[in-house]
């Protein structure tokens, strides 16, 4: 089973997306234990994970591929996979460095409340 850790800067807003993003953990439970964090800034949490930053910078992936990665990035679901969805200030341009690698969900910036709809879907 999947272990995904999702962290983001600020807490999300109730409403729709948030609803969303509660959907989506509970369709989730079936394949992955899924915890999430809320941070003041952009980090890691989780210093045994394999840690994902998402950006507008990264890599991108079609659904195929990016399942493929996720197996990859989890070894096989043996170990954790951390996903950390910057806040709406964006990080400093040394932050990447800390990180394992990089995720964008498009060329285009989003909100982080959106970003993190996105990624639960």
């Amino acid at each position: 089973m999947f272990r995904f850790h999702v962290v983001t800067v600020g807490s999300m807003k109730k409403g729709p997306l948030a609803e969303l993003v509660s959907h989506y953990q509970k369709l989730l439970k079936t394949y992955a234990r899924i915890e999430g964090a809320e941070v003041k800034e952009v980090r890691r949490v989780a210093k045994d994970a394999f840690s994902v930053l998402l950006t507008e910078h990264g890599k991108e992936y079609d659904s195929p591929q990016f399942a493929k990665q996720l197996l990859a990035w989890s070894e096989h679901e043996t170990r954790t996979v951390e996903f950390v969805v910057a806040g709406p200030f964006g990080m400093d341009a040394g932050t990447i460095e800390e990180f394992d690698a990089t995720l964008s969900l498009s060329k285009l910036t989003f909100p982080h409340d959106v970003a993190t709809t996105v990624l639960y879907e």
